[in-house]
């Protein structure tokens, strides 16, 4: 960065020290220096105002991020920081491990793609045992590590005892089934998260029927992503099965690129006629032969659709009197 960069954001750090009127700072794409990320922490000490900070891939290494886990420690007010594509690694983490021990204002932390590996959630983790003001947390896209099943069991345990974290994300973290089981049986009795996120992982049938069982007891899960993954046709119905016969809260699914057939698409629409609190589908990415194709029109016909057009990513066409599914890119997400 231009020296003459770094001094107008400096200046700009030290108005917001006193500054009453900017809620939200983007400063995303930026390479912001140690010596900058200094300012900003000294300045997130003395305002007061600052809601929300996107910091994303601005180069901040360990030393940046540990200015900015200081500043925060001290700070009331901010309610979402951005830090994605950061590559400050487990000793950045730990520095904000350190701070969500001292605030309790934050309410939303994405770290995701900042190289954290396994042990890095180990001091997190610990600390949202007792941290209530973290919301929605993002650690997507960690280094590959050789016990995946370390990543799942850290988070299991932390969704067993939390009761303020409503949005979790994990995706491209090398969850197996395995983890995936550990995930879902862990939530069986957790009441505050409405959104998972745990798509491009390595679930196969096995992880999605440990998911189908629990949402047959959960009742506060809204949002499960599932996205690239490869739960087939068996997981599918699993999951509609569960959404047919019990399951009244969830009102979003994803299942977009998971190897599924007309077969299992056919079981989810059969299953939303009993289901009415499902709202929202995204199947794109599977096999939308003419099994799933007129099994979806059922539920998108007139008079009385059963989904609306605008909560699903595909739309359908006719050809010759057959029915196709097209992609429309209607991505309703709510995080």
């Amino acid at each position: 960065m231009r020296n003459w960069l770094i001094m107008i954001f400096m200046q700009c750090f030290v108005v917001l020290q006193t500054d009453t009127f900017v809620t939200s700072m983007d400063l995303s794409y930026n390479d912001l220096s140690t010596d900058v990320c200094v300012s900003l922490g000294r300045a997130l000490v003395k305002n007061n105002k600052m809601l929300k900070i996107n910091l994303t891939v601005c180069n901040i290494d360990v030393e940046g991020c540990q200015a900015i886990a200081n500043g925060l420690e001290y700070n009331s007010y901010l309610k979402e920081i951005i830090l994605y594509g950061n590559k400050f690694g487990m000793e950045g983490s730990n520095s904000l491990a350190s701070m969500l021990q001292i605030n309790n204002t934050l309410e939303s932390l994405n770290i995701a793609s900042t190289d954290q590996t396994s042990q890095s959630f180990i001091p997190i983790c610990t600390v949202l045992h007792k941290n209530t003001s973290i919301k929605q947390l993002d650690v997507s896209r960690t280094i590959p590590h050789s016990d995946e099943q370390v990543i799942a069991n850290h988070f299991s345990k932390l969704l067993a005892q939390t009761s303020t974290l409503a949005v979790l994300k994990l995706s491209k973290c090398d969850i197996t089934d395995t983890g995936a089981s550990s995930i879902a049986f862990y939530l069986r009795d957790n009441t505050s998260l409405k959104y998972l996120d745990i798509s491009c992982n390595h679930l196969s049938s096995d992880g999605a029927i440990a998911f189908a069982e629990l949402l047959q007891v959960n009742t506060c899960l809204e949002e499960l992503f599932m996205c690239s993954n490869d739960i087939r046709d068996t997981g599918l119905m699993a999951i509609s099965e569960a959404l047919a016969c019990g399951n009244s809260t969830l009102k979003k699914l994803w299942v977009c690129n998971n190897s599924i057939t007309g077969k299992g698409l056919s079981t989810l629409a059969a299953a939303l006629f009993t289901n009415k609190t499902l709202t929202h589908i995204y199947i794109w990415g599977n096999t939308l032969d003419e099994m799933a194709c007129n099994a979806f029109k059922v539920l998108i016909s007139e008079p009385e659709p059963r989904l609306k057009e605008e909560n699903l990513d595909v739309q359908l066409y006719c050809v010759d009197g057959k029915n196709y599914l097209a992609e429309t890119g209607h991505f309703n997400f709510s995080h």
